[in-house]
């Protein structure tokens, strides 16, 4: 049984909560669920995790005991459009400013280096599940000669 700290489970994690919210595509779907019939720890935690979901779903909703305000600005809209314009105005001023001293400042030894973006590797295992089962898959399809190039 793999912990939930390897990579794979956690990607399976994360999977698991997409599908929740409905926005798995189908190939990270298939990928999931071949996850699960390999991992009994993940096949648990996601079973637990689906059971809350529909749980939370189908409880009924509770009445408030009491009428929930929210209160709206008293100023106009112009007034309030004069202060959305002032303060992107100050925050445009500072992000220039800000940017002129980081220029200055240069890309030394110093400098802190930027991270570089994640990586997401596929095991075999994990290209093997994105293949269809057979008897989903569609017969090869013949190729046909194409023109030949130069009139030959």
């Amino acid at each position: 049984m793999r912990t939930i700290s390897d990579r794979g489970c956690s990607r399976a994690l994360a999977w698991a909560s997409l599908e929740l919210d409905g926005e798995l595509s189908q190939l990270e779907s298939v990928l999931l669920e071949r996850h699960l019939e390999r991992c009994a720890g993940c096949a648990a935690h996601v079973g637990e995790m689906r059971a809350l979901a529909a749980t939370l779903r189908t409880a009924p909703l509770e009445a408030l005991s009491e009428p929930v305000f929210v209160a709206s600005p008293r100023h106009g809209r112009a007034s309030t459009l004069a202060a959305k314009v002032a303060v992107a105005a100050a925050l445009a001023l500072a992000a220039g400013g800000m940017g002129v001293l980081a220029g200055s400042l240069g890309g030394g030894p110093g400098a802190p280096e930027q991270e570089e973006p994640e990586l997401v590797f596929l095991t075999p295992d994990d290209v093997r599940d994105m293949r269809p089962p057979r008897e989903l898959q569609e017969p090869p399809q013949p190729v046909l000669p194409g023109p030949r190039l130069g009139g030959v």
